[in-house]
Order: C-alpha cells, then sequence, then structure tokens
C-alpha cells in the first residue's frame, strides 16, 4: 500500500492510499472514506506504453479542494504510468468510465494539466514527459 498524506486547500489533512497494483486509490479524511478513483492497468500493444484508465471516479466528500489532483499526481509518483479517462460524448461505457457529474470537468482539467492523456479521436495522444 502506498500512503500519503496532503493538505487540502482548505488546510485539513486528507490520506491517499493506493493499493500495490495502481488500480485503487482512496482518499480518508479523519478516518472516513470519502472518495474514491478506480483504475484498470492495461497493457499496451505494439509501441503503445501500458497505462491505467479510469473506470471510477467518486470524489465528491472532497471535491473543489485539489484532492483528486493530488491523487493523481500520487498515482504518477508510484506508477509512472500514463493515466487515461473516458469520454463526456454521452454514451454509457461498459467498463463504467463514462465520465458523469463533475466528472468531464475535473478530467479536461487534468488533461490540460498533463495529468490525463489527451483523447484525439479513437486513439490517446499520451502525454510527454
Amino acid at each position: 500500500m502506498n500512503t500519503k498524506e496532503i493538505e487540502a486547500k482548505n488546510g485539513e489533512i486528507f490520506s491517499i492510499n493506493i493499493d500495490d497494483f495502481g488500480e485503487d486509490i482512496s482518499v480518508t479524511y479523519d478516518g472516513d472514506e470519502v472518495g474514491t478513483i478506480g483504475l484498470n492497468y492495461v497493457i499496451g500493444e505494439f509501441n503503445t506504453p501500458d497505462y491505467y484508465h479510469i473506470t471510477h471516479l467518486a470524489l465528491d466528500g472532497c471535491s473543489n479542494l485539489g484532492i483528486g489532483r493530488q491523487c493523481l499526481i500520487f498515482h504518477h509518483e508510484c506508477f509512472d504510468a500514463v493515466i487515461t479517462a473516458g469520454s463526456n460524448d454521452g454514451s454509457k461505457a461498459d467498463d463504467g468510465s463514462h465520465l458523469t457529474g463533475n466528472g468531464p470537468g475535473f478530467i479536461q482539467k487534468m488533461r490540460d494539466e498533463g495529468l490525463v492523456a489527451k483523447e484525439s479521436g479513437s486513439r490517446w495522444d499520451h502525454y510527454d514527459e
């Protein structure tokens, strides 16, 4: 388990916990779980690197505090892998990666910052480090 304590924008201390496989991120505050991110590890084909794809995004208990961003930064620190996310095209993905609620805005912001790979048509344009 990878664990990191961070200070949120409101000054409160939250814990980010990532399992050893990099597929489950949980956020706790004062011992209670307030957010989760689920990812699927995907083995890349041909010249595509392995990557993690976000399939579950539930950060309502800690939204607008910079916690989600810190989760993705910590994931990059631990696993040094590309992260992708679903699109906001109105369709429902079988793997649960479709974006709802605050998800589209959050993912777009993370794409703009390079923490989530940019989507280009049906292929992913991975960020350059």
